[in-house]
């Protein structure tokens, strides 16, 4: 059983975050948890900015560990670090002051199980915060797998599960809750520990973007995605749009208009289940715009996925 007041290690990867970062260190630090019992670690992944200076001003680490993936960099943070309980969270993120007082309580009362929250629109929230998360206030947690953004979990547990996985460019949270949960390990999502992600994309583009990076992995490893609904929504969706265009483009109109009623199925199946997940039914009289959201969320997962394929360079990110 962990300590009363265990020390903690807050782990966080950093590329290129001079916007946010101070807003993120400087919530960290006016936490209800003693001062003297965390740790605030930035792993900086070759930022060409003022990040490293920047972070210099609030945290008590500023290490070091460029041109690898945010797995690494996240390891690379734990192996430095001294806490009984390592937070992982990123530099776009800001806190509720509380936030390390319950996770932490948490953990002391449930044996044997990893803690991780949900995100809440950011502060400057626009359409995309708002048709994306659903849930503006973090009164529920939509996902099932820990999120980078909030992790809390003992060191020894974190040993067990064998580390996040350095080679992949995004999904290392989703692959180290799958191979928790395979060596008995619990994971709870509880909307106390949601966070403020200022990192929200603002603009189509980024989104695009955003989705682009989370799927550059589907294709390097098909035997591991095969079961994913995700995975398995993204082919077909992008295999229903490229038909549906060159039946159009060869003139067949009606395959055509078939072929996008079944791409437009999988958006909506995905927006229906966004909005059954985040509670609030009522979001169903915005389904125009999310519905809308979900078809740049499935065509930036495409580009990812062909992408993917052909990049041989790692990726950084955070």
């Amino acid at each position: 059983m962990i300590s009363s007041t265990p020390f903690c290690s807050i782990i966080i990867p950093a590329l290129n975050e001079e916007k946010d970062i101070a807003a993120c260190l400087t919530s960290l630090s006016k936490q209800t948890y003693p001062r003297d019992c965390y740790e605030i670690i930035i792993v900086d992944n070759g930022s060409t900015d003022l990040t490293k200076a920047i972070a210099s001003k609030y945290a008590d680490h500023v290490l070091e560990k460029a041109n690898c993936n945010v797995g690494a960099v996240r390891n690379y943070g734990v192996e430095k670090s001294t806490g009984e309980i390592l937070i992982c969270t990123d530099a776009d993120c800001t806190f509720p002051p509380a936030w390390i007082e319950t996770g932490v309580n948490l953990l002391s009362k449930n044996k044997d199980t990893v803690f991780g929250g949900g995100l809440r629109s950011s502060s400057d929230r626009n359409w995309i915060d708002k048709y994306w998360l659903l849930n503006s206030g973090g009164e529920t947690v939509q996902q099932n797998d820990l999120m980078g953004s909030c992790i809390f979990i003992e060191r020894s547990t974190f040993l067990k599960s064998g580390r996040f996985p350095e080679e992949v460019t995004s999904g290392e949270d989703s692959d180290i809750s799958e191979r928790l949960r395979k060596i008995g390990i619990r994971i709870k999502m509880e909307s106390a520990l949601s966070v403020n992600h200022e990192g929200n994309p603002k603009t189509v583009t980024d989104f695009l973007g955003r989705q682009a990076w989370h799927a550059e992995n589907y294709f390097k490893k098909p035997t591991k995605h095969i079961k994913d609904y995700i995975f398995i929504a993204t082919t077909i969706y992008s295999i229903t749009i490229t038909a549906s265009l060159l039946t159009a483009f060869f003139g067949n109109l009606h395959s055509s208009l078939a072929l996008l009623s079944a791409s437009q199925a999988i958006a909506l199946a995905h927006s229906t289940k966004r909005i059954v997940r985040s509670g609030k039914l009522s979001n169903f009289k915005y389904i125009i715009p999310i519905l809308s959201l979900d078809n740049l969320y499935f065509t930036g997962r495409t580009i990812g996925s062909i992408y993917g394929i052909t990049k041989t360079a790692p990726t950084r990110k955070k």
